[in-house]
C-alpha cells in the first residue's frame, strides 16, 4: 500500500507541474511553519516562565516579610508556643489556588541547642518540599540573606511531572535560632497555556497550509491552462490541423505565448500550403510527363525490338549497338512504369485486386524468373516455408514486392547465400529475404525506403533503376495494410521482412521478428525446403525431384533465361505442405556465368 502510494506520487511528480509546484510550496510552508511554531512556542514559554518566576519571587518576598514580622512580634515564652506560631505561619502560606503547592520551615544546621527546638513544619507535609529540595539550594539559602530559587519538577502521578519553582530564604524564630523558609510554586497554569498556544499554532498552521495548497493548486491550474492548451494545440498541429489557434487576449506572458504560437501556426500553415502546392505540381508534372512519354517510348521500343530481332542480319559493328539499345529501352520502359506507379500512389488511385493464393507459389515464381540474374551473380538461393501460407492478396503486387527484394538481395550478396523464408500463422504471412552480403547500417535501414535514396552513389549498379523500387514495394505492402521492414549490419548482411494479413482489414500478429539472420539461422530445421524445378530444353517440366542444371541455386533448379516466367509458374508443382518431407534436392558447384540478363523491375539497397 505504502509502495503503491509512493509510486503514484513519484509518477505525479514527474508528469505534473501542478503537483511539483503545490508539493514544493506545501513543503516550504510546512518547514516554515514548524520553525515559526517552535520559535513562537519557545518565546511564549520563556516569557511565561520569566513572568511566573518574577511573580513567585515577589510573592515570596511578601510572605517571608510577613512571617518574619509575625515571628518578631510574637511573645512566645515556651518552645510549644514558638512551634504553634511556626505551624500557623507555614500553613497560612499554603495556597494551591495561587500556585503555592508546598511550604516548609526547616531548621538550619549548627544552631545553639540551648534555645527552643522547633520541629520542621510543612504544608501539606514537609516531604512535599523535601522531595524536590537540593543540597545546592539549601547551601545557597544558608549563605545568602536574600531569597534563592531553583527550577524543579513536581511529581504528579507515577510518570507525569509538572514544572515548578522552589524559593527559599532564612528567617529567625524567637528563642529558636535561624530556620530556612521554603515555598514551592507550581507552573501548571503556564504549562497549560503553552500547550494551548502550541495547539492553536498547529491548527492554524494546518489550516493555513490547506488554504495555501488549495489556492496554489487553483492558481497553478489557471496559469497552466494556456500551457496545456498550447501542448494540445501543438499535438494537433503535428497531426496536420494547421487551423488550431490559442487565445491571445491580454498583454501578459501567457497572452504573449498564445500570440507567438498563433504566429508559428500561421507560418507553418502557409509553408505547408505552399509545399503542398509545389508537391502537387511536381506530382502532376511527373504523372503528365510519364504518360506523355509512354506512347513514344512504346513506339521506340517496338522499333528497337524489330531491330533487335534482326540483329543477326546486321554487321558486327551494329549488332552490339542493337543489343545495347534493346537493353536500355527495357530499362527506360521500366523507369517510366515506376514513375507512373508512384504517381498513382500519390494520387491515391490504387485499388487492390485480391484473391486467395499461396504466397509460396508467388515466391517460387519470382525466383524462377530471376534465374539469369542469380546465375550471373553466382549466388546460392534457398527457399523454405512453414505454417499456413495461403492469404487473400493482390498477387501482382506481392510478386513485385518479392521480386524487388530478391533482386536486391542477389545484387548485394557479393556471392554469399540468399535465404527466402515464407512463414504463416493464423493471422498473417511473412516473407523474409536475408543475405550475407555487404549489409546495412541502422541509419541506412531507416532511409532505404525513401524515394531516390541510395546508400552509396559511387557504387556501380548492376541492373539499373530509378531509385523508386523499394518505395513502390513499401507502398504495395501498406496497400495490403501490412508492413515492410529492413534491418542489417555492415559486413554481416541484411534482412527485409514483408508481413501481410491473411485476410484484408484484419488485425494480425507478425509470424517472424525483424532481425539480422545469424549464421546458425541458415540451417533452420523447422522450415521445410521447397524445391524449384526448371524446364528442360524441350520446354516440358520434369517432376519434383529432378535435379536442375542452374548450379548457382542450391538445392533447387530454376527455369532458363528465355523461359516464360508465367508458363514456368503455371507448370511448376505445388510446394510441399507443412510437415511433408521434400526429396530430390541436390547441391552443385557454381559454374562460370555466361551472361547477365536484366531483371524484371528495379530495386536495390541504394534505392528508395
Amino acid at each position: 500500500m505504502g509502495r503503491g502510494a509512493l509510486t503514484s506520487f513519484s509518477q505525479s511528480w514527474r508528469t505534473s507541474l501542478n503537483a511539483r509546484v503545490v508539493s514544493a510550496i506545501v513543503a516550504i510552508g510546512v518547514l516554515t511553519s514548524i520553525v515559526t511554531a517552535v520559535i513562537v512556542a519557545n518565546q511564549t514559554r520563556s516569557q511565561l516562565y520569566d513572568r511566573a518566576v518574577s511573580a513567585a519571587t515577589e510573592q515570596f518576598y511578601g510572605a517571608r516579610s510577613q512571617a518574619q514580622y509575625v515571628f518578631d512580634s510574637a511573645n512566645a515564652q515556651t518552645s510549644g508556643a514558638v512551634q504553634e506560631i511556626a505551624n500557623a505561619q507555614v500553613r497560612s502560606q499554603f495556597e494551591p489556588i495561587r500556585g503555592v503547592v508546598g511550604t516548609a520551615l526547616i531548621r538550619s544546621p549548627g544552631q545553639n541547642t540551648g534555645n527552643y527546638l522547633v520541629a520542621d513544619v510543612g504544608a501539606p507535609t514537609p516531604a512535599t518540599v523535601m522531595d524536590v529540595l537540593t543540597p545546592e539550594l539549601r547551601e545557597a539559602v544558608q549563605e545568602s540573606s536574600s531569597p534563592q530559587w531553583q527550577a524543579v519538577a513536581i511529581a504528579k502521578g507515577e510518570e507525569y511531572t509538572l514544572p515548578g519553582i522552589l524559593i527559599g530564604a532564612t528567617v529567625r524564630l524567637p528563642n529558636a535560632g535561624m530556620y530556612e523558609f521554603y515555598t514551592l510554586y507550581s507552573l501548571e497554569n503556564e504549562e497549560v497555556t503553552v500547550a494551548q498556544v502550541s495547539r492553536v499554532l498547529m491548527l492554524a498552521t494546518v489550516a493555513l497550509l490547506t488554504i495555501v495548497a488549495v489556492a496554489t493548486g487553483v492558481l497553478v491550474n489557471v496559469v497552466l491552462k494556456p500551457v496545456r492548451a498550447a501542448a494540445e494545440n501543438a499535438r494537433q498541429l503535428a497531426g496536420g490541423a494547421f487551423d488550431v489557434r490559442m487565445d491571445d487576449r491580454g498583454e501578459d506572458e501567457l497572452a504573449q505565448l498564445g500570440s507567438a504560437f498563433n504566429q508559428m501556426a500561421e507560418s507553418l500553415q502557409d509553408q505547408f500550403t505552399r509545399l503542398e502546392r509545389l508537391s502537387q505540381v511536381q506530382q502532376n508534372f511527373v504523372s503528365a510527363v510519364s504518360h506523355e512519354l509512354r506512347t513514344p517510348v512504346t513506339t521506340i521500343r517496338m522499333a528497337g525490338q524489330l531491330i533487335y530481332d534482326k540483329r543477326s542480319e546486321l554487321p558486327s559493328s551494329l549488332r552490339r549497338s542493337a543489343e545495347l539499345q534493346h537493353s536500355q529501352l527495357i530499362s527506360l520502359d521500366t523507369m517510366l512504369s515506376d514513375l507512373l506507379e508512384i504517381s498513382r500512389f500519390d494520387a491515391g488511385s490504387m485499388v487492390l485486386e485480391t484473391s486467395k493464393i499461396d504466397v509460396v507459389e508467388i515466391v517460387r515464381r519470382v525466383i524462377i524468373s530471376q534465374a539469369p540474374l542469380i546465375e550471373a551473380n553466382r549466388v546460392p538461393v534457398t527457399l523454405s516455408a512453414r505454417g499456413e501460407t495461403v492469404a487473400s492478396v493482390d498477387s501482382r503486387r506481392i510478386e513485385r514486392i518479392v521480386r524487388n527484394l530478391v533482386v536486391n538481395a542477389v545484387e548485394h550478396a557479393e556471392g554469399g547465400p540468399v535465404k527466402v523464408r515464407v512463414v504463416g500463422s493464423d493471422t498473417a504471412v511473412a516473407v523474409e529475404v536475408s543475405d550475407r552480403g555487404i549489409g546495412l547500417s541502422p541509419e541506412q535501414a531507416s532511409h532505404v525506403f525513401d524515394r531516390f535514396w541510395r546508400a552509396d552513389t559511387s557504387r556501380v549498379r548492376k541492373s539499373g533503376g530509378t531509385g523508386l523500387g523499394l518505395t513502390i514495394t513499401r507502398e504495395d505492402a501498406l496497400l495490403h495494410e501490412g508492413r515492410l521492414q529492413a534491418t542489417g549490419e555492415l559486413g554481416v548482411g541484411s534482412t527485409f521482412l514483408l508481413t501481410v494479413p491473411r485476410t484484408q482489414k484484419a488485425a494480425f500478429t507478425p509470424p517472424l521478428p525483424l532481425r539480422v539472420a545469424a549464421a546458425e539461422d541458415w540451417e533452420d530445421s523447422e522450415d521445410i525446403p521447397i524445391e524449384i524445378v526448371r524446364a528442360d530444353t524441350t520446354g516440358s517440366l520434369p517432376a519434383v525431384g529432378t535435379t536442375g542444371t542452374i548450379p548457382a541455386i542450391r538445392a533447387m533448379a530454376v527455369a532458363p533465361a528465355d523461359a516464360s516466367s508465367g508458363a514456368a509458374a503455371a507448370a511448376s508443382p505445388k510446394p510441399a505442405a507443412p510437415g511433408t518431407a521434400v526429396s530430390g534436392t541436390t547441391t552443385h558447384t557454381p559454374s562460370a556465368p555466361t551472361g547477365t540478363a536484366a531483371p524484371t523491375g528495379s530495386a536495390g539497397k541504394e534505392d528508395a
